[in-house]
């Protein structure tokens, strides 16, 4: 039997009952020097186990309640200095704090969160944002909430270990974003110079943003047309180096190139701006992070075009779409891809029939009407 109130129970062994708690910010288990009769147990439903604590220890309780703007910012920079994360990975982090936790919970006592504020809360964030930035978010929060309990032992409870939260389905349908065929051969018209070739290459082979800025000349054989894929960069902005091909994200794989790739990447390395990487920033840097990109020149030259604004991964889906209704077989498209054969991923989030035109879909139609007048005129 455990009798609960706020921060504070009543639990009762071998007889006895003690109380636990947290009193001005240390953790207590004290014996209240009762047995547990039954005229015991009716008193105890009207006390508060603090208040018995505070009395055993013979202090003053502090009644003021936990802060989580201030418990939040001491954990963070605890895990940042145990981890060892970079600036980057750790600014990413205070800015989910800031902008994601504190605006819903920063006026709630860290020890009167419940589940049901929680549930509430994360239901919110999957409106809004994707599954993975959803469990970005909670695990952080979820982070927070073991540094006070296990550490600081400023709370009892972790509403994150409730069988309530840990059931939240955090997936769903994605809407997946694609250029259209239309689109596509207007950007690969449209555009001009390193972006011209950087587009070719993302929209032709399915690079992933964080594949395609780190791409090296020794990567490609421009004999052969055959490039050898083997780094990206990490959620830190770290440039990591792959010697195989383990995990669901595979980063290292060979991609034939197109012969119109192939034959554009012979004419740009003729005026190549950097001997080493592909494509470097106005400092002669690669890109670490995609925001420049399509900020100073997909957002330009899509609005030039009067094409709606769809991310760089937009194409990468695009790939996954026109590859999949041209009747290329799946177990290619997810080589050329980096997603483990036999996945589900790539149908359930990449290919979308969004990408086909009025016209793709009357050539369509036509094709499947041909096929179905010459069975029937052989009969």
């Amino acid at each position: 039997m455990a009798t609960k109130r706020g921060n504070g129970t009543f639990k009762i062994r071998d007889g006895k009952v003690y109380a636990h708690g947290t009193v001005n910010g240390k953790f207590y288990r004290k014996s209240i020097g009762k047995d547990a009769t039954p005229a015991v147990k009716a008193w105890l439903k009207r006390q508060d186990p603090l208040k018995i604590l505070a009395e055993i220890l013979g202090v003053t309780q502090n009644t003021t309640k936990t802060s989580l703007k201030d418990v939040g910012y001491e954990a963070l920079e605890i895990q940042a200095s145990a981890k060892k994360i970079t600036e980057s990975h750790k600014r990413d982090k205070l800015s989910v704090f800031e902008n994601k936790i504190l605006p819903y919970f920063e006026n709630i006592p860290l020890e009167d969160i419940s589940v049901k504020n929680v549930v509430d809360w994360i239901n919110m964030l999957k409106e809004k944002y994707s599954y993975t930035h959803v469990k970005f978010i909670k695990n952080l929060f979820k982070s927070i909430f073991e540094y006070a309990q296990n550490d600081l032992r400023l709370v009892s409870h972790n509403p994150f270990n409730s069988m309530t939260v840990k059931s939240i389905d955090l997936s769903w349908e994605a809407v997946t974003e694609v250029y259209t065929t239309e689109e596509v051969a207007a950007l690969l018209k449209g555009s001009t110079g390193w972006f011209r070739v950087f587009l070719d290459m993302i929209l032709k082979c399915a690079f992933r943003p964080s594949e395609i800025m780190v791409l090296k000349w020794s990567d490609i054989d421009l004999d052969n047309g055959a490039l050898q894929l083997q780094r990206s960069i990490n959620v830190d902005k770290v440039i990591v180096e792959y010697k195989s091909d383990k995990g669901n994200k595979n980063h290292f794989r060979t991609i034939q190139l197109f012969d119109s790739t192939l034959r554009l990447l012979r004419f740009y390395y003729e005026v190549r701006p950097h001997k080493e990487w592909l494509f470097v920033n106005k400092d002669g840097k690669p890109f670490i992070q995609s925001q420049s990109i399509n900020d100073y020149h997909l957002k330009p030259l899509l609005k030039e075009l009067g094409i709606k604004y769809k991310t760089l991964y937009a194409a990468r889906r695009s790939f996954a779409s026109i590859m999949t209704f041209s009747g290329e077989d799946e177990e290619k498209i997810q080589e050329t891809m980096g997603h483990r054969k036999g996945s589900d991923v790539t149908k359930k989030h990449y290919v979308s029939d969004k990408v086909l035109t009025a016209n793709n879909r009357k050539n369509q139609a036509k094709n499947q009407e041909d096929l179905f007048n010459a069975l029937i005129q052989s009969e």
